[in-house]
């Protein structure tokens, strides 16, 4: 019986591993149980053990080759048995249970279990005390990086670690909603596809606070709503957003697709997840009709009492953190759109103004753009003029 030697998962974040030496040579006798390589990951350096007895007859991977995980690296057989043909992909790997499933002779068969923790068939170099004192406290060898001779781990590397238990006991698979899924698929889509780059500005506010503070009893009177910091973005980028149309373009496989409505999405967090739902033709309308409509949208949003044509035709998004006290975060794109803002907290610092040091409310904002559309100086005049509303208070 032909036994196939892949590349074990020696830690829960492992994706590959170097060859760093055959114990055993190409035409050695191997018995099970011996050693058969040593493999480096990025946490230590583990003896990896023969589960099949024969001839090793062919070594596909080199000493110092990077193997990616569950790709066979290595056959043992009996001399004059053949040898199948080995495709240099790796096989397929249930995460979940940790085992490597091969096909044979049109069945499918399950191999030996690589458990993430620890291998049953890796051993780990480590001297006795360093085991013993990792019993003790409780602690995964497989995740303690070795500082001895050949990556050996020592009683000093585990001492380091001092009580911190990496070995995990457990874990609870909690099923996804259609809602997660549909922004797990989303946003992974987004990441991969979109070359993403980042702008960060900073952005004096207390000119802007003043002025919501003279703003918020009209506002009220008006609408009976009140005027949050939120509504003077949503302006403010409609107004920039006019001058630099550009930004709100979209890349199309054909080409790139011009958006001439300023059509801006709110992300609004649920317990499900994030919406984004849209204020249409947000460059036309006042303060006060924003803020009336924003209101509208979000409280809507969250009833989940919104039409499906609300959720689509966003052309930009603005995502706001700044009620967490985050001052700054690289937001992901989300798809069909060129340019997503990550809106930081309205904080207390120093600042330089005419030569002089005040105590003034600055917030940064930064732009997540598609390379592939928006060029960098665009993108920057964008921020600019943005940075310009705001600390004028021309909305």
């Amino acid at each position: 019986m032909v036994t196939e030697v892949i590349m074990p998962k020696l830690g829960e974040t492992m994706e590959e591993g170097v060859i760093e030496r055959w114990v055993k040579k190409e035409g050695e006798r191997v018995e099970k149980g011996d050693i058969l390589l040593e493999v480096t990951t990025d946490k230590a350096t583990l003896e990896v053990e023969s589960y099949g007895s024969g001839i090793l007859r062919k070594i596909l991977s080199p000493e110092g080759e990077t193997v990616p995980v569950a790709q066979v690296i290595a056959l043992i057989a009996e001399k004059g048995e053949p040898l199948p043909e080995v495709s240099g992909k790796p096989k397929e790997f249930d995460t979940r249970e940790n085992k490597v499933f091969e096909e044979k002779a049109g069945e499918t068969e399950e191999t030996d279990s690589m458990d993430y923790q620890l291998s049953s068939r890796a051993r780990i170099k480590a001297s006795p005390l360093a085991k013993k004192l990792a019993r003790e406290k409780g602690i995964d060898l497989a995740q303690v990086p070795g500082t001895g001779p050949g990556g050996r781990i020592t009683k000093e590397d585990v001492l380091k670690v001092k009580s911190l238990k990496l070995k995990v006991k457990s874990e609870k698979i909690v099923p996804l909603s259609p809602m997660r899924k549909a922004i797990a698929e989303s946003m992974a889509e987004a990441k991969k596809t979109i070359p993403h780059y980042y702008l960060t500005v900073e952005v004096d506010m207390t000119e802007a606070v003043s002025r919501r503070k003279k703003l918020l009893p009209e506002v009220e009177k008006k609408t009976g709503v009140k005027l949050s910091f939120n509504h003077l973005l949503i302006r403010a980028v409609a107004l920039a957003l006019k001058e630099y149309p550009g930004v709100t373009s979209v890349w199309d496989k054909e080409g790139i697709a011009i958006r001439e409505e300023i059509n801006i999405g709110i992300a609004v967090g649920l317990e499900e997840g994030l919406i984004v739902p849209v204020l249409r033709e947000a460059d036309k309308k006042s303060l006060v009709e924003l803020a009336s409509e924003v209101e509208n949208v979000v409280s809507r949003a969250r009833a989940k009492k919104l039409k499906a044509e609300e959720y689509f035709g966003a052309n930009f998004t603005i995502s706001n953190l700044g009620m967490f006290g985050i001052e700054n975060f690289l937001p992901i794109i989300n798809q069909y759109q060129s340019a997503i803002l990550g809106v930081g907290a309205i904080l207390k610092k120093p600042a330089v103004v005419e030569d002089r040091v005040e105590i003034r409310l600055l917030m940064k904002l930064t732009l997540s753009v598609d390379h592939r559309v928006v060029d960098g100086a665009v993108a920057a005049r964008f921020l600019q003029k943005l940075k310009e509303i705001l600390e004028t208070g021309e909305w």
